[in-house]
């Protein structure tokens, strides 16, 4: 789509050849619009910069999720008498990719900031995990998980599917592994192997006898499991719920489990991605980070101590005065709480203990109950995702 005004292109291309300033207060105004379509970036994408071209017309460029966005900015455009070239791209890309679908086809996928191997570890995704590809580059994907979030994974890490196969795939016989880490064999005796697991892997039952299942794998390896630890996907999601004591058993699965920044399974595990895989072992998908599980729940005093707060409640810590959030740990009862930190480990508020932590209580900044709070983004059953 074009919007064609000569005279206020004219106009325009002298306000930013003369006026950079004026150039300047016009980007404000399209960043916020940007921002508030996207007021958090680690969730969606709204990168939109008015440029001139090589012969002084006005491109208006960038990626968006959101056509809406666009139409907003470019609105705003005609209000101010100019016309600009729509130049932006609308993620996901389907004008150079069909497949915009995907499963994770490891046991972990590394998701990063910036597609190259050195970038920083953002996120992780589990086997059997439906993402969303929003773009390519090169060997690299642009993926959104789940819960939102989006960072980039090396595209063989994926196996990527037309709108077609992801629902063969959501409406297939498909089981979830329970246990806390295993293999898949390449053969009935379980002799040999063709892909580790960690707890969550989802994949597709093909045949099974008394004592073991033979399995596809989402880039359609096929493999043998034992039947135990294994439910049917859809009737776990049906009849998982979260309970206090159910929360905590599954976080103590996780003692002595080592820190990983980014970290969201058994391999390695940060603070968020903590208490983010427990409650999705039980059910519920959270935000993926610290900051963002912060936004959601029933805030609960604790200024007069630990009275107020139940198992399972969540525990956030970082700066009081700016309330920054850079930690996060789950409460289990008797002024303890169990959260990742350089491992998974239980810390206590009680000084007069030997786990007392004086550090987390000095910069405890509040705790939420999530446990039944309505449905919404940020606490969401896995039955109500329409990814799964």
């Amino acid at each position: 789509m074009k919007f064609f005004i000569p005279i206020a292109a004219v106009i325009l291309t002298l306000m930013f050849s003369c006026h950079p300033r004026s150039a300047d207060l016009l980007q404000t105004e399209i960043d916020g619009i940007a921002n508030r379509w996207v007021p958090d970036k680690r969730v969606g994408i709204c990168n939109l910069t008015l440029i001139k071209g090589k012969t002084n017309e006005m491109i208006l460029k960038g990626e968006s999720m959101f056509p809406d966005a666009k139409a907003e900015i470019l609105q705003l455009l005609v209000s101010k008498g100019i016309s600009a070239i729509d130049s932006v791209i609308i993620l996901p890309d389907t004008i150079h990719m069909e497949k915009i679908w995907g499963v994770v086809s490891l046991s972990v996928a590394n998701l990063r900031t910036k597609p190259a191997h050195s970038a920083e570890m953002a996120t992780q995704a589990i086997m059997g995990t439906p993402v969303r590809i929003l773009k390519e580059n090169d060997e690299w994907l642009l993926v959104q998980t789940p819960d939102q979030y989006i960072a980039w994974t090396n595209a063989s890490s994926i196996k990527q599917m037309n709108r077609s196969e992801i629902n063969d795939w959501r409406n297939a016989d498909r089981i979830i592994y329970t246990d806390t880490y295993g293999v898949i064999s390449g053969d009935d005796k379980l002799t040999t192997v063709v892909s580790d697991l960690v707890a969550g892997t989802i994949v597709v039952k093909k045949s099974e006898n008394k004592n073991i299942t033979e399995v596809t794998l989402p880039d359609g390896r096929s493999g043998y499991v034992p039947n135990q630890k294994w439910l049917n996907l859809k009737q776990w999601k049906d009849t998982v719920s979260v309970t206090p004591s159910k929360l905590i058993a599954t976080g103590e699965r996780f003692l002595g489990f080592p820190y990983l920044w980014g970290g969201t399974s058994t391999k390695g595990i940060d603070c968020s991605g903590f208490v983010k895989t427990t409650y999705f072992l039980n059910g519920i998908i959270l935000e993926r980070d610290a900051s963002q599980q912060f936004k959601h729940g029933k805030e609960v005093d604790i200024t007069i101590g630990w009275e107020n707060l139940q198992k399972g409640d969540l525990l956030f810590f970082g700066s009081k005065e700016k309330k920054r959030i850079t930690h996060v740990g789950m409460y289990i009862g008797d002024s303890e709480l169990i959260h990742s930190s350089g491992s998974v480990h239980i810390s206590s508020f009680d000084p007069k203990r030997e786990n007392y932590s004086q550090n987390l209580f000095s910069i405890l900044v509040g705790a939420k109950r999530v446990i039944g709070m309505p449905t919404e983004q940020g606490y969401l059953p896995v039955k109500l995702h329409s990814w799964y």
